[in-house]
């Protein structure tokens, strides 16, 4: 037994210090220099790492009360034990190896701990994802780390089995003792508390600082806790239809009805998710601005532009989901759920007021089994790669893991349009600003960018701004054509981000929002804009975007709001004047991070920088955000007839 200790312990520690090494690392090159207080970073860091071995040591726990019994010698299973367990240490210590660089790129790109979106890696195209990964990443190098380190520690294990410890001649009793002593230790090192299970999913924030928060945890553990989230939204539970009217009560109405529109249904829109379409990039640098947007920079300076706005994800997907079907759900298009047609989303609402539905993708439409869903939902066409590709002769030769360059997929959007005979809705996905950053424009950008600006960047900042400027220069140009058509007075182009830009490092103290945000940029025909209140700098976020587009389409149409509200109106009601984001939510007093018990007031009435300047939290707000997202699976399931 005492060998078996010897076993866990020193491994332990060993794996300990490897996690500490990498939390080291992390806060050292992904973190602003002047935050201090790293300490309880470490200090969380080993209960979150206690919690882990202990429960991948068991096994091992377990053979040493084994070896008590006197047929484990008499069966001679010493020498299986040795095989066993230096084959069982070998595959943990490569594990740990393994994650931690899985973790430190990870929070990286993510700016997070390892969460449920690291299963895009099975539910996204895979095969572009691995081609990315073994690009970018030194991945033979950490192979060969972690093999090397896995080879190590086996051999330090035979070596702590040949350990000669003098025989024991204490009284059975005090064996038992230390024994019961033995289990109790072992029982709170699973639990990281003697009295209750702490540090779980639903408890280990420890600081207002996220980064603090999302680096003190164990990635094993972390995984295991996105595998759980993972599949618990594959569960869709029941819920009960009182709880619904609670919610109402508490919020605000689940629907709203758009106001008299004598052009109902008359004009075409385009709505554009662009990738990684994040407003930190331009760092509030107007020089920087002009250059980084290109053509679409004059369309920022003449149409609608809000820039105190918010994504409602980190993530691709997800974000579609909300914004389209109003789903919290991230696996809902490849769910049970996916050839159900789901009522009151976007695409049913505009196919009952008689438009024509084109969804246009410059990557793969087999994406997270979205071309099925669509179909479902009543899309009427579906454009992708593959088509793009047929249609237009240089697009092939784009072609990147992900897709390819978004100009072709906007010149076949402007042929749609400008063959339409009837009203129609094109929701389009860009991909050019996508890792691995191959699409560039004809001329490379000159940047002059000094030290501070370029350590921003978790990667070669080159390639990603010129992906970047090529995605902002090819939708300008498809704005220009149709600012020039002869449907210009006919058609509303709405466009925003689908997530800032993840390899982009932010500063946690003043621009937990600021970092975030995405554009929500309008070009409205002159002949709507009668009655139109502009205040650009508005607070909003994506639940806001269908909610003004109902407006200025359809005619006193019944809508699920969940808190959107049209923009381009008058505040009608302050309670609704605020931003949703999954990790923070702002409204015109301040912003509240989800890690925080505080809210923090803005730097001034035009930006999203808040200032340290916090305060204390009514109930309300404490409870906003958590009331927000239960209200949000509520209306989903509910559209699912999920009752009881």
């Amino acid at each position: 037994m005492r060998k078996i200790i010897a076993q866990i312990l020193i491994f332990t520690a060993i794996y300990m210090a490897i996690f500490a090494l990498m939390r080291a690392v992390m806060l050292y090159n992904l973190i602003e220099r002047d935050i201090d207080d790293w300490g309880g970073v470490f200090w969380h860091g080993l209960g979150h790492d206690m919690r882990t071995f202990s429960a991948i040591f068991l096994p091992i726990f377990l053979c040493g009360f084994l070896s008590y019994l006197g047929g484990f010698i008499r069966l001679n299973l010493a020498k299986f034990y040795q095989i066993f367990s230096s084959i069982y240490i070998a595959i943990v210590s490569f594990i740990v190896a393994i994650f931690a660089f899985i973790n430190y790129y990870y929070y990286q790109i993510y700016q997070n701990k390892i969460d449920m979106f690291i299963f895009g890696l099975k539910d996204d195209d895979t095969a572009a994802l691995i081609s990315i990964i073994w690009n970018d990443y030194p991945v033979i190098l950490i192979l060969l780390c972690a093999l090397v380190f896995a080879i190590l520690c086996g051999y330090l294990n035979s070596k702590i089995l040949k350990i000669k410890f003098k025989k024991s001649n204490q009284p059975i009793w005090i064996l038992i003792i230390c024994n019961i002593i033995l289990i109790y230790a072992y029982t709170v090192a699973l639990r990281a508390h003697p009295v209750y299970n702490a540090l779980r999913a639903s408890t280990y924030q420890f600081s207002t600082f996220k980064p603090f928060n999302e680096i003190s945890t164990n990635p094993i553990m972390a995984l295991s806790w996105a595998s759980k989230e993972y599949k618990n939204q594959a569960n869709f539970p029941y819920v009960d239809i009182n709880r619904g009217k609670e919610l109402q009560k508490r919020l605000f109405d689940m629907f709203a009805t758009t106001k008299q529109n004598s052009n109902h249904a008359k004009m075409h829109i385009h709505f554009n998710l662009m990738e990684s379409f994040g407003l930190g990039l331009l760092q509030e640098d107007e020089k920087l601005e002009k250059l980084l947007l290109g053509s679409l920079y004059s369309h920022f300076q003449s149409d609608f532009v809000f820039k105190r706005f918010l994504p409602s994800t980190n993530g691709t997907i997800d974000s579609l989901n909300r914004i389209l079907f109003q789903s919290p759900i991230i696996n809902l298009t490849s769910s049970k759920f996916q050839k159900t047609k789901l009522p009151l989303s976007v695409i049913d609402i505009y196919k009952k007021a008689g438009y024509r539905v084109v969804f246009a993708y410059a990557g793969n439409s087999a994406w997270y089994n979205i071309n099925y869903f669509l179909k479902a939902q009543g899309v009427d066409e579906i454009i992708d790669e593959t088509i793009l590709m047929q249609e237009y002769t240089n697009a092939k030769e784009s072609k990147h893991p992900y897709g390819i360059k978004d100009e072709y997929m906007y010149n076949k959007i402007y042929e749609i349009f400008n063959n339409a005979t009837k009203p129609t809705l094109i929701i389009s996905l860009g991909i050019s600003n996508h890792p691995p950053y191959l699409h560039k424009g004809k001329n490379e950008l000159n940047l002059d960018l000094n030290s501070s600006e370029i350590s921003r960047y978790s990667t070669d900042y080159k390639a990603l701004l010129n992906a970047y400027s090529y995605a902002n220069n090819s939708f300008g140009d498809y704005l220009n054509k149709i600012k020039n058509s002869k449907f210009k007075d006919k058609i509303i182009v709405a466009a925003t981000g689908d997530h800032a830009n993840r390899e982009y490092k932010f500063d946690y103290k003043n621009e937990i929002a600021f970092g975030i945000s995405v554009p929500f940029y309008l070009y409205i025909p002159q002949n709507l804009q009668n009655n139109i209140y502009y205040d650009k700098d508005r607070i909003g976020s994506h639940k806001d975007i269908f909610p003004t587009l109902y407006n200025l389409s359809l005619n006193n149409t019944k809508y699920l709001s969940m808190g959107g509200r049209d923009m381009l109106s008058k505040p009608s009601d302050t309670k609704m004047e605020f931003a949703m984001h999954i990790n923070v939510w702002a409204d015109n007093d301040g912003i509240y991070p989800i890690s925080s018990t505080k809210g923090y007031r803005y730097q001034n009435s035009n930006t999203l920088k808040n200032s340290n300047d916090s305060f204390e939290l009514d109930e309300s707000k404490a409870q906003f955000h958590k009331l927000y997202e239960e209200f949000s699976y509520y209306q989903l399931a509910w559209r699912l007839g999920l009752m009881k």
